[in-house]
């Protein structure tokens, strides 16, 4: 599960015990404690089978369009699914005769009336809409089949490919149903009476009966919602259940007339297009995020569940999952994820520096995201960061990069700002990348403490490398002077050769903002960064505009093609901070190799060999970055 604790692997960084819950889960499980001691509403008693259920039962699920389903409480208890079967009749009938047709026999008006009430449309000669009983006993009437049998085994397929299992009928139930269903009785035969429905009764009857006494559970029902949610494709199972067009219908008519003579306050407060049962179910969709479902048998005077529906009215508020509320419809939030073993920030480090990046860069995950965000797309991002954590990924620092990312909704800031205070309570820092200033505000605003942001990628990669750095050797590099043996320049020389080497060199000193070398200018010299940063730039336009390619600190060469010719300069480096530079000019390289050739031939080979690693990493990040 999301919520258990999992461990991250042994590193030389010693990662730490993880313990980090899905804000999902979280809600869902807040709100199961929050209601569950709410003992209002009375179990319904009209069908004498359900007056034995436990009034303490309380279950709530939510499954996503990738279909991942959350629980909480008693989401595995079974009862029976009563008049949540309704819409998804209705859409078996649409399929089998077209909306014209079904139309003609069944309105799609709220009738303002109890479910139960003996009221039709006079002027149309029609049940008011099919989620009253006597439009859902006119729906039972249109579905095809050569005998009682076979239809009811149409309906059992329909539910199973909604569920995604077989499921079964409750016979305690029907048979309760059955014996007192009176009511039902007198509505079927006034409808025969009318001409709204035709022989035999008594058949579609018991298909009504044995609809309702359906089996399912809170987890059923959510994946059901979900399953409307993503055009009447099964999350779970990837089949379709029902066809696009009768998806939209059925939403529409649930929108509607779902919650019965609760339906308008419903869809004011709530806000999903919902089906609720006297069984103690309820049934919500948000088209293109999420499906609810939540089982309390405690009704109230409206037959709707008591703690359902004040679970999926705090939930829709919090989350802001009304149905016109953010307008975010989830698509691939997640563009790609790669760490910092395979893609570093624009900084060039010294080979020992890019040796720890090298062993410890997988402790840096990177999320690149797209499209607006909504709380369906942050408990997708959430979801994916918690399965990586819990299956022992143990990052110490988590960027979400934004650059993609146009808004982000209220709701969803805050589940961002929860899981991020979840990831740093067990010491991952989670910080923010290329996110556009109205997202930040947003976010901002769902926080007393904002999350650190960066304009661009690059620069929180070298905040977490230098992170990475400081905690494997105590210095985040920049620091003090680094001795000539220990550059990359002059890898593999002894005392000696390095005292011999030093005679054609020049140390060169430079103050913050000083330029060391010019754009366009001839290459007739390399040099070995020994101490301070410093920044490498290209002119953009005319106006003296420049853009930063990256910086440079101690242990680093450049200049290395005057080696190898003495075209122009292909960008500008100047000094970040103080900074200390060996240089070797061409004149000097021409002497040492006339006088050390030995030692001439090692510098070409570390010229040689840092150019091919540098090659060998701007490969490997592009491979991660086209992944």
């Amino acid at each position: 599960m999301l919520d258990n604790a999992v461990s991250g692997p042994a590193t030389s960084m010693g990662a730490p015990t993880i313990r980090v819950h899905s804000p999902i889960q979280s809600r869902l499980g807040d709100l199961y404690e929050r209601y569950r001691t709410d003992d209002s509403g009375q179990v319904a008693t009209y069908i004498p089978e359900l007056a034995k259920a436990d009034p303490s039962q309380f279950g709530i699920a939510l499954a996503t369009l990738d279909g991942f389903v959350y629980e909480a409480g008693d989401a595995r208890s079974l009862f029976t699914i009563q008049s949540i079967s309704k819409p998804f009749v209705y859409g078996l009938a649409l399929e089998d005769h077209g909306s014209a047709e079904v139309l003609r026999r069944i309105g799609v008006e709220p009738s303002g009336d109890a479910f139960n009430s003996v009221v039709f449309d006079e002027r149309g000669n029609r049940p008011f809409n099919p989620m009253v009983n006597a439009g859902a006993i006119a729906t039972c009437a249109l579905i095809k089949g050569s005998s009682l049998h076979e239809r009811l085994g149409r309906v059992l397929d329909l539910f199973a490919r909604f569920t995604g299992r077989i499921v079964d009928i409750d016979e305690d139930v029907y048979r309760s149903e059955k014996a007192t269903g009176h009511r039902n009785r007198a509505i079927a035969y006034l409808e025969l009476n009318a001409g709204m429905l035709s022989e035999p009764v008594d058949d579609h009857l018991d298909l009504y009966f044995k609809q309702c006494s359906i089996l399912v559970n809170a987890r059923d029902l959510a994946v059901m919602a979900a399953t409307l949610a993503n055009d009447g494709i099964n999350p779970l199972t990837g089949d379709r259940a029902m066809s696009l067009e009768h998806v939209q219908s059925v939403l529409s008519v649930m929108q509607s007339c779902g919650m019965y003579d609760f339906s308008g306050e419903w869809g004011f407060r709530v806000g999903l297009p919902a089906k609720s049962g006297v069984g103690g179910g309820i049934l919500a969709a948000l088209p293109g995020q999420v499906g609810i479902g939540t089982f309390s048998p405690p009704l109230d005077e409206r037959g709707n569940s008591v703690r359902g529906v004040r679970a999926c009215r705090e939930f829709s508020e919090s989350l802001n999952l009304h149905i016109f509320g953010s307008g975010f419809k989830l698509d691939s939030v997640v563009r790609r994820d790669y760490t910092l073993r395979e893609v570093r920030s624009k900084r060039s480090r010294s080979a020992s520096e890019a040796a720890i990046l090298d062993r410890d860069g997988d402790l840096v995950k990177i999320w690149e995201l797209q499209g607006p965000l909504g709380v369906a797309a942050i408990e997708r991002v959430s979801r994916t960061v918690v399965t990586k954590m819990d299956e022992g990924a143990g990052h110490s620092h988590i960027v979400f990069d934004g650059r993609r990312v146009p808004a982000i909704d209220p709701a969803a800031a805050a589940l961002t700002i929860e899981i991020a205070a979840q990831l740093q309570g067990v010491g991952c820092d989670v910080l923010l990348a290329g996110f556009a200033a109205s997202c930040l505000i947003v976010l901002q605003r769902a926080s007393e403490s904002p999350l650190p942001s960066y304009e661009s990628v690059a620069e929180a990669l070298e905040v977490c490398e230098d992170s990475l750095l400081l905690r494997a050797r105590g210095t985040a590099g920049g620091e003090g002077l680094v001795p000539m043996r220990d550059l990359e320049l002059f890898s593999g020389f002894n005392g000696r050769e390095v005292e011999r080497l030093s005679a054609y060199l020049t140390v060169a000193e430079f103050g913050p903002g000083a330029s060391i070398v010019h754009y366009g200018e001839a290459s007739d010299a390399i040099f070995a960064v020994a101490r301070g940063l410093l920044s490498v730039t290209i002119p953009i336009d005319p106006q003296g505009r420049r853009k930063t390619l990256g910086t440079m600190g101690p242990g680093v060469t450049f200049g290395e093609l005057a080696l190898f010719e003495a075209g122009p300069r292909t960008a500008s480096v100047c000094a970040t901070t103080a900074s200390l530079c060996y240089r070797l000019g061409l004149d000097d390289l021409t002497r040492l190799a006339e006088a050390e050739p030995a030692l001439y031939t090692k510098l070409v080979v570390n010229v040689g060999r840092s150019l091919s690693q540098r090659l060998r990493r701007a490969n490997a990040e592009i491979t991660a970055l086209e992944a």
